[in-house]
């Protein structure tokens, strides 16, 4: 039996700014341990697009407060993104624990910016009990604006419209509301969305990480309190989401400063998780909040990594073998696939060339960053003549892949800007599925004509078993809308939809110097 009965409450903050909280309380007696979630989209709907109701939990018997950050649902102030959560953050976690209902234990829950709010506090207030950051990061630019130094455009630009959508109904701006909801569903977001942003919310935090990043501006990262991150702490990540690469440097830097964090990374996207998620939190929380650890899962070890291919959990800090392939072309490894190959132990040979048409940029999907992320097959994509690929033949014993790939490649461009777009996959026996599992990116700037330049990319990182009889493929293209704006060629600044200024890019790779390595996630 729970208490199915909810009600609200202020915290009136230092600087006499209110914000709101919804409070669901358990059946019987209190007080109890609180579990707190600050988030900017709405309390009423606690983040139940990836967690159990607060409902849930409190039929477990914890006291739920899911709280509206300064500026966004009932609570006043302006909000201003991250930079604003640390001072909030700290307070808010006094507050809940001088509740009448509240035992004083606190722990933290949340995936994405609520991942991010769990980190963020005043030096030397006191740390709460235990956290669950998920799907989140500490550096803005790495973990949330860009990968390789290219904006990562599908994401940001409809997490941007998401938050000026919410602030359009906040002001009861209906037309501005009406328009960013219009681009949605007519699918023309990605193509006007920066435009919208700029009418209708020309302060929009993300707009600001967009100029920083033209403009090679400093990025000021969240810095987490050391104290906090020596507390019982469980990361969840997700092989297929855009903070995946948060998710290791977290659990390193908790490591490094005396923590013991548990960290689990599954086969999920962003808001797509695995089965079992709930009841691994569940677990989490009864153990440092409720002494007790009943659950199937107390056994589970939570140091692991999902294995894609097998289906099963790999230990996250077992040591895989450091695989390096080479790369051999004749120069049609963008026209027979039979001219590109994958190789262990030979060295790489010849060189491949591709010409990047703005008018049919290579589309992106799948992935980390695609509109489908996950597992996807690129058949067709890999079909065009502006994509090189280079396959492994079938393999005579099985090899795990568990790190981060990372492709050295020498490149000579015509133009002074170019993107770099990879894909990694599995083929089966067949050779009917190309199964893309993961993807890396890397854009150029300032390049200085016919000077070729050894450069380095990095993939998502992977964990995977390929079994004997199936092949490895690499492909390589210049280009992946809408997951990264299509480079012009010439300014770094008009990297979204294509305009009739973008240039065609050809560029030219040199296999004699290009090697793709497995690197340790630690």
């Amino acid at each position: 039996m729970i208490n199915k009965k909810h009600f609200d409450e202020y915290i009136k903050l230092k600087d006499g700014v209110k914000l709101i909280s919804r409070i669901w309380l358990p059946s019987g007696q209190g007080p109890w341990p609180a579990l707190l979630m600050r988030q900017p989209y709405g309390r009423e709907i606690a983040s139940t697009i990836t967690y159990a109701h607060p409902t849930w939990w409190a039929s477990k018997g914890y006291m739920v407060v899911i709280q509206d950050v300064r500026g966004q649902g009932d609570s006043e102030g302006i909000f201003k993104g991250f930079s604003q959560e640390a001072s909030d953050t700290s307070e808010t976690h006094e507050w809940v624990r001088s509740l009448k209902n509240c035992n004083g234990k606190l722990g933290l829950y949340g995936f994405s910016y609520q991942g991010l709010t769990q980190l963020t506090g005043e030096e030397y207030s006191k740390p709460p009990d235990c956290l669950s950051p998920a799907m989140t990061g500490l550096k803005i630019k790495e973990h949330w604006c860009a990968h390789g130094d290219a904006f990562l455009w599908h994401n940001n630009i409809s997490w941007a419209l998401q938050i000026a959508a919410l602030r359009m109904k906040r002001e009861k701006n209906i037309k501005g509301w009406e328009k960013i909801r219009s681009s949605f569903e007519t699918n023309t977001h990605l193509i006007d969305g920066l435009d919208i942003l700029k009418e209708f919310d020309p302060e929009n935090f993300i707009i600001k990480w967009l100029d920083d990043l033209n403009k090679n501006n400093a990025f000021e990262d969240i810095k987490p309190i050391s104290t906090w991150l020596k507390k019982p702490m469980l990361i969840l990540g997700g092989l297929w989401d855009p903070h995946l690469r948060g998710a290791f440097d977290l659990y390193k830097l908790s490591k490094d400063v005396g923590g013991d964090p548990e960290i689990v990374i599954s086969d999920s996207t962003h808001l797509d998780w695995w089965v079992k998620s709930q009841h691994l939190l569940l677990d989490f929380f009864d153990t440092h909040l409720q002494n007790k650890g009943t659950s199937k899962l107390n056994s589970f070890n939570h140091k692991k990594i999902w294995n894609i291919s097998s289906n099963s959990w790999d230990n996250i800090e077992n040591k895989s073998l450091n695989y390096e392939f080479s790369l051999i072309s004749e120069g049609l490894a963008n026209i027979e696939v039979i001219d590109g190959s994958l190789s262990r132990g030979n060295n790489g040979s010849g060189f491949v060339s591709i010409v990047h048409d703005p008018w049919r940029p290579v589309p992106s999907n799948g992935g980390h960053l695609g509109q489908n992320p996950g597992i996807f097959n690129r058949k067709n994509i890999d079909k065009r003549l502006d994509v090189a690929v280079f396959q492994t033949h079938f393999l005579k014993e099985k090899i795990h892949l568990s790190g981060i790939p990372t492709l050295f490649t020498s490149i000579k461009s015509d133009q002074e800007s170019f993107d770099i777009c990879l894909a990694l996959s599995l083929i089966d026996k067949d050779e009917d599925i190309i199964n893309q599992f993961s993807t890396g990116f890397l854009r150029v700037k300032g390049f200085k004509n016919d000077q070729s330049k050894i450069y380095r990319i990095e993939f998502q990182p992977i964990n995977i078993s390929i079994s004997k009889g199936s092949k490895l493929r690499l492909s390589i293209s210049a280009s992946a809308w809408p997951a990264i704006g299509v480079n012009p060629g010439f300014d770094s600044k008009q990297c979204g939809q294509v305009t009739i200024n973008h240039q065609i890019i050809t560029l030219n790779f040199d296999l004699s110097k290009t090697i793709m390595k497995i690197n340790p996630f630690f």
